[in-house]
């Protein structure tokens, strides 16, 4: 299909959340024609420059720049340097945008020079596309599709603000809290934790966000760390450690350690003493 030997495209359907799908690209010599999508579609510029031509205009979209279509509007696309440019995009069905936005939203702006907040994109999407849960994926998608739509979004009503009481509000995020405790070692599913809140999951990724100032995925890998700790002090091997806490092998207990202590699962035991003896048959 293409030309340059740079040039990919890939798509990934989401299985953490219908009505998303994920795209990942870079394009030298190809260019696109006059086409559209039944959604929206939303995305940053990483690297290069592309130009396109949306509603009898041409947008020239350099690094750091957010690109957002609404369904069904007709655009083109193609390099506007050598080097070409490579982006990312989320292309969202309408009814999935409606549930978080709390309404019909619109972009006025095809295109917007934003490059923290195209940052910030990058980051989330790589998270995304490598979300090993629902948890992981409507945390990150909530809190980028709401940076996105609430600064340049139209028609989009403020939902992020709770409108039970504070008193129901932290008792209903105190049944998720035990929920996670009691479930670490399942899988864990992010409408069964809005379920436990009573809220949708968008409404729900928002409320516990502002209640602890991390995400829901945040809050359970770091108890999650914090339970494997607790039975690495107590001797369990790393394994037992692993699955006890509700992660999926060994090396993901390695990667998360680390992240949350600074050394690995064996490095705490060696330091604190708790290395299991292993068993030896004579």
């Amino acid at each position: 299909m293409f030309h340059h030997p740079s040039e990919f495209v890939t798509f990934k359907a989401c299985p953490h959340l219908p009505g998303v799908e994920l795209y990942s690209a870079r394009l030298v010599d190809h260019a696109f024609a006059p086409h559209a999508h039944d959604g929206y579609s939303l995305g940053a510029i990483e690297a290069g420059v592309e130009r396109f031509r949306h509603r009898g205009s041409e947008h020239v979209a350099p690094a750091g720049t957010l690109v957002l279509l609404n369904p069904d509007e007709l655009h083109t696309g193609q390099a506007e340097v050598d080097t070409g440019w490579t982006y990312q995009m989320l292309y969202i069905e309408p009814e999935t945008l409606r549930k978080l936005a709390g309404s019909e939203a619109y972009f006025p702006d095809a295109s917007v020079h934003n490059p923290q907040l195209a940052a910030a994109f990058r980051r989330t999407f790589h998270r995304m596309w490598n979300a090993p849960d629902d948890v992981a994926f409507v945390s990150g998608f909530t809190t980028l599709v709401d940076a996105i739509a609430s600064r340049y979004g139209k028609n989009v009503r403020d939902v992020r603000t709770a409108s039970e009481s504070e008193r129901r509000r932290m008792a209903s995020m105190q049944r998720v809290l035990d929920c996670v405790e009691a479930h670490l070692d399942d899988n864990l599913s992010i409408e069964m934790l809005a379920a436990e809140a009573g809220l949708s999951v968008f409404h729900f990724v928002r409320s516990f966000s502002a209640a602890f100032h991390v995400t829901p995925h945040q809050y359970v890998q770091a108890r999650r760390a914090a339970r494997a700790k607790s039975l690495l002090a107590k001797r369990a091997t790393p394994s037992e450690a692993a699955a006890a806490a509700g992660l999926t092998d060994q090396s993901h207990l390695n990667r998360w350690f680390k992240r949350a202590y600074g050394v690995t699962p064996a490095q705490y035991q060696q330091q604190i003493g708790t290395r299991p003896v292993p068993n030896r048959r004579g």
